[in-house]
């Protein structure tokens, strides 16, 4: 029958995001695609388009998840206790797999330098919706009157994201990871 797609979408879409975890979005082929999707190259355009557009659903995707984890994570009256948790879940999401498959935002984010706006863009929103989950963590936690103090620190933290992702793509051990990280909470805990 003619239209009708002969794969399961969501299976499509879940290997294609491990195809862009593991390549990047510049690295990573329609070939690339197609091989580790068992859905012919041809199929896949007629489907989604381009490689960019079956990206930026599976970049979607991973957004809704890892964003549903932060907030999981964040989920805690006491400011330290929350950012403990959340640096935990952020570490074993980037070291998780063998070989690490690193960060997807921050891997995204260097290749968004040469990608469409629309990828910088949704790397932006995500990076500002984790801004957000923190800033209202540290507002609960600190009081409305320091507000516009948590959002400035919040967006300190997901900058302090970026940096471990960095650091683990450098070989640094989840253990190495989590004492950055319990360093930097001690330090911004009484913030």
């Amino acid at each position: 029958m003619a239209g009708v797609r002969q794969f399961n979408e969501d299976e499509v879409i879940a290997t294609a995001l491990d195809v862009f975890w593991r390549k990047g979005l510049r690295d990573a082929t329609m070939q690339d695609l197609a091989a580790a999707t068992g859905v012919q190259r041809g199929s896949l355009y007629n489907a989604y388009g381009d490689k960019e557009a079956i990206f930026l659903r599976a970049f979607d995707q991973y957004t809704g998840q890892f964003l549903e984890a932060a907030g999981y994570a964040l989920d805690h009256a006491d400011a330290a206790t929350a950012l403990r948790n959340f640096f935990d879940m952020i570490i074993v999401n980037m070291t998780d797999g063998s070989p690490a498959r690193g960060c997807l935002t921050t891997r995204t984010a260097l290749d968004a330098a040469i990608s469409s706006t629309e990828v910088r863009q949704r790397v932006q929103d995500v990076l500002g919706r984790l801004e957000q989950l923190i800033g209202k963590t540290l507002s609960a936690a600190h009081g409305r009157r320091r507000g516009a103090d948590a959002n400035r620190l919040a967006r300190v933290i997901v900058t302090f994201t970026r940096g471990l992702a960095v650091m683990e793509r450098a070989g640094y051990s989840r253990k190495q990871l989590r004492e950055s990280a319990a360093t930097f909470v001690d330090a911004v805990a009484g913030v």
